[in-house]
């Protein structure tokens, strides 16, 4: 059963990534922290997760590209995976399971008052 820390937690690991992102400007480190904070997501492991957060990879790719090709919203210069950096979408993949858990999270913490 989650407890009020566990979700805070989870919300700071997320947040530290984006952070991460905005100060450090090489691609490469910014995607080995997206590996390392993936693994750590998986850390504790719940069954069904890994689907999570493929398909929040794969409509992140889909997402970002799309909206890189058509719609021209956002542009990266370090990007190396069709006009996007390897780590965005990995950070949507991480942002599905993140989201989840703290979905869940909320909602113990109300059904156990």
């Amino acid at each position: 059963m989650p407890t009020p820390l566990y979700v805070l937690l989870i919300i700071a690991t997320w947040i530290s990534f984006f952070v991460l992102q905005v100060l450090v400007i090489d691609e490469k480190i910014v995607t080995v922290a997206a590996v390392i904070f993936s693994f750590f997501l998986f850390f504790r492991y719940e069954r069904g997760e890994i689907y999570i957060y493929l398909t929040g990879v794969i409509i992140g790719l889909i997402i970002e590209v799309g909206l890189g090709q058509v719609a021209r919203t956002q542009f990266f210069t370090n990007a190396s995976l069709f006009g996007v950096p390897l780590w965005l979408p990995l950070a949507w993949g991480y942002g599905f399971v993140v989201m989840r858990r703290i979905g869940n999270g909320i909602i113990e913490m109300v059904q156990r008052d």
